[in-house]
């Protein structure tokens, strides 16, 4: 496993449901800019709250409070997307089990993902075919385009779940590694091949994308967060039922067995929390009453 591989792959798992798209948006319950939110009701026992998170942010506008902290170190379990990742069974699911990636191209498609590869990554095509040459078409996606951001970006997951493992305080995920991978397994080489393609094609740059998202995240408005992200879907949205909806209806189950004993910090993308079936709706549905936290 090369440097930039490694690096990045405790980072990657999370991160594609901010760049993916859902249903049209609907007003929000209610008109709160905040990403955390406590989640009361008959069934819930003990305090429990819900926070959105994006999973990489640069270190000049990371914002973690005392609060969090302690709300993180007082709670009896964490929930995250996926629970505490092992670097090996991730790198299993990353690889192509036969052929490479340039498979998936035509022989000028691949001729401008090497000439990119130069530009944006600062890789020869040899170099570069050596490092992602057996790496699935999202990984690619995903792990090269933040090569750039590796040195100036913090994660709010891999905070919360290092406070947590400091406290022996259990991580509970709502999907396993092999799920998440499967919702690209799935998509159909065309699909596959155009994520790779929008990222290549892109006349602006990563970085770009990254600020504005990072922007709206910081106002905690998570229903104009999820709009931006419906925006910004590209090739994906073909597939936002799998990728976000769905997802989120099979999450609720989850978290209410979760929440109905223990006390519970859960913390998902913030795109996941806005829209007509965002989770925080998904829950008062379920007669849930979300309270905004601020801090």
């Amino acid at each position: 496993m090369n440097n930039i591989q490694s690096t990045l792959l405790i980072l990657f798992f999370g991160l594609f449901t901010g760049f993916v798209s859902g249903q049209y948006l609907d007003s929000f319950p209610t008109q709160s800019n905040v990403l955390l939110w406590k989640i009361e009701g008959k069934k819930v026992k003990k305090d429990s709250y819900i926070f959105g998170t994006v999973h990489l942010i640069y270190k000049e506008k990371f914002y973690f409070p005392d609060q969090l902290t302690n709300l993180v170190k007082n709670s009896e379990q964490v929930v995250l997307e996926i629970g505490n990742v092992d670097q090996m069974e991730v790198m299993k699911y990353l690889l192509l089990e036969k052929g490479t990636i340039f498979d998936f191209f035509t022989p000028e498609q691949a001729d401008s993902i090497l000439m990119w590869a130069t530009a944006k990554l600062d890789m020869e095509p040899e170099q570069f075919k050596m490092a992602f040459s057996k790496m699935k078409p999202f990984a690619l996606v995903q792990i090269a385009s933040q090569k750039e951001m590796i040195s100036e970006i913090e994660s709010y997951d891999l905070t919360i779940q290092a406070i947590a493992n400091g406290q022996k305080i259990p991580v509970v995920g709502l999907e396993t590694v092999a799920q998440q991978i499967a919702l690209f397994d799935n998509m159909d080489s065309l699909q596959q091949r155009e994520m790779v393609m929008d990222v290549v094609r892109e006349e602006k740059t990563d970085t770009n994308s990254f600020d504005t998202l990072f922007d709206y995240y910081l106002k905690q408005n998570v229903d104009e967060m999820y709009q931006y992200i419906i925006n910004e879907g590209g090739s994906m949205m073909e597939s936002s039922e799998e990728l976000l909806d769905k997802r989120n209806h099979n999450w609720i189950p989850q978290i209410e067995a979760l929440i109905k004993k223990k006390k519970t910090f859960i913390a998902v993308g913030a795109g996941h929390l806005g829209g007509k079936e965002g989770v925080l709706r998904l829950l008062e549905k379920q007669g849930y009453t979300l309270t905004p936290v601020y801090f």
